[in-house]
């Protein structure tokens, strides 16, 4: 990453931790008819994690789909999440293993000081309010020596549903996302250091834009619905729809998804 002086964070308007976790919690039976690029990105990052460690810290574990790969990889495995009915279907979806699932919010992490070997968390962490303050935690839990693996979402994510969403009308429909110098500079914040941080950019490809809208109910991940009033009429649709089509290709209507896989460990 490029060494220079930390610059101002950059400002998003937070999603209220009441709505995200009611969001997420509404989803945890459909999360995984929706959830394509989620065990891509996640496969990916599992194989930047350490082969073995004692203590494994899944942050942001949804609905259990990795579990039991994690839990091959560790002694012992804690499931947290901020959605309590995640952790009601993951617990039962993972009954043969042995998991210490928690409630708990990645900004202020329930888990004593210096008690985790390595952290997991795929594509939650862009939910955080400051994702500063969520590195920071990471870093107090982890022991020295320790690693943390994440992926989040950067902004360009989602980009052609936007520019339709333009042809229609001037209100957000499309979660914020940090900048990569904002990343840069919470990870500078938080104390941790860069082993691998770089971006990659991941397209799900779509018959029409009622697949993608489904998709993201499903996954819970359209945290700005809020902002727009009323259910989408017939005239909305064909809107949105006309103006995605500039974005099709052979493979379909392209929705973009912009990754960046970070490994950060704690200094010994």
């Amino acid at each position: 990453m490029n060494q220079r002086k930390d610059t101002p964070a950059q400002v998003i308007e937070p999603i209220a931790k009441a709505s995200i976790s009611h969001r997420f919690g509404c989803s945890a039976a459909s999360y995984d008819r929706g959830a394509a690029l989620q065990r891509h990105v996640g496969n990916r990052l599992l194989s930047l994690l350490p082969e073995q460690c004692d203590t494994l810290l899944d942050l942001g574990t949804g609905p259990g789909y990795f579990t039991g790969a994690l839990n091959d990889r560790c002694q012992s495995l804690i499931g947290l999440d901020i959605a309590p009915p995640m952790l009601t279907f993951a617990r039962e979806r993972n009954l043969q293993h042995d998991v210490a699932w928690i409630a708990g919010d990645a900004e202020q992490l329930p888990l004593q000081s210096q008690t985790v070997d390595s952290i997991y968390s795929s594509l939650m962490l862009q939910w955080v309010h400051q994702l500063s303050n969520a590195l920071t935690e990471a870093h107090r839990v982890l022991k020295p020596g320790g690693s943390l693996c994440f992926s989040t979402l950067l902004d360009g994510t989602l980009f052609e549903l936007e520019s339709a969403w333009r042809a229609v009308d001037d209100n957000q429909h499309i979660n914020q996302f940090l900048t990569r110098d904002a990343l840069e500079l919470a990870i500078r914040q938080s104390g941790l250091n860069v082993s691998l941080c770089e971006t990659v950019v991941h397209q799900i490809y779509y018959d029409n834009v009622i697949g993608l809208m489904r998709d993201l109910k499903a996954i819970g991940a359209n945290q700005t619905a809020n902002k727009s009033s009323g259910l989408m009429g017939r005239g909305t649709l064909t809107k949105l729809a006309a103006g995605y089509e500039k974005y099709r290709t052979d493979q379909g209507l392209s929705a973009s998804y912009r990754v960046a896989y970070c490994v950060l460990t704690k200094s010994k």
